[in-house]
């Protein structure tokens, strides 16, 4: 399996691909500002075939680019919690930069914590991670020893709780209890900046320290 990340506008939002050469088939984590055209010259380049697009959450810069891939045919999973987020992305309007188009975008499969899925012929679970958003969800390809973690948790950081729907108290369990139980060897991909792993986070982070 491997992993390209690209750091996309207007803030710096992460879009991962992912993809298995021997298997023809990638996902997709999330969608910002350009990711769909980033991501279609990939499938051209790799010439693999895109199954699924993850949805860490509904934040405005996560998913900028989410209705083109709904019009691509993606098949998009996230969690429910953050379907008005979804379907009506100018509510975190006041929060994002001018002139910025904000198109609704649809979610076809809404997963549940702990609910793994079958993808790349590996397993996935998803693990709900509220705090940051109501419906943060983690995706760990525990075969891998990776886990794409959104804005729950960064390198010797964690989310903003002062949005809408944010609670530092709700984040700081979430870690604990979903992020912090992955094996120390974890790598994580955050939603913004660099990668870091579960063990360093544990042992470094100053915002969430282990139970």
């Amino acid at each position: 399996m491997q992993i390209e990340c690209f750091e996309l506008p207007p803030i710096g939002t992460n879009a991962y691909f992912v993809w298995d050469a021997d298997r023809g088939e990638a996902v997709v984590i999330d969608a910002p500002l350009n990711a769909f055209t980033t991501i279609e010259k990939r499938l051209v380049e790799t010439g693999v075939e895109l199954k699924a697009l993850l949805m860490t959450h509904g934040h405005w810069d996560h998913l900028l680019d989410g209705w083109r891939f709904n019009e691509f045919g993606t098949r998009v999973l996230g969690h429910r919690d953050d379907e008005p987020l979804f379907t009506e992305p100018n509510r975190m309007g006041r929060f994002a930069f001018g002139g910025l188009e904000m198109k609704p975008m649809r979610v076809d499969q809404w997963l549940t914590d702990g609910e793994r899925l079958q993808l790349l012929g590996r397993t996935v679970e998803a693990r709900h991670v509220p705090g940051h958003c109501p419906g943060s969800l983690l995706f760990w390809f525990p075969e891998e020893a990776v886990a794409f973690c959104g804005d729950a948790i960064f390198q010797r950081s964690v989310g903003r709780s002062d949005l809408p729907g944010g609670d530092f108290s709700v984040l700081e369990r979430s870690i604990r209890s979903r992020i912090y139980t992955l094996p120390d060897q974890t790598v994580l991909y955050p939603g913004h900046g660099f990668e870091t792993t579960v063990g360093a986070e544990k042992a470094g982070n100053p915002y969430v320290r282990p139970a």
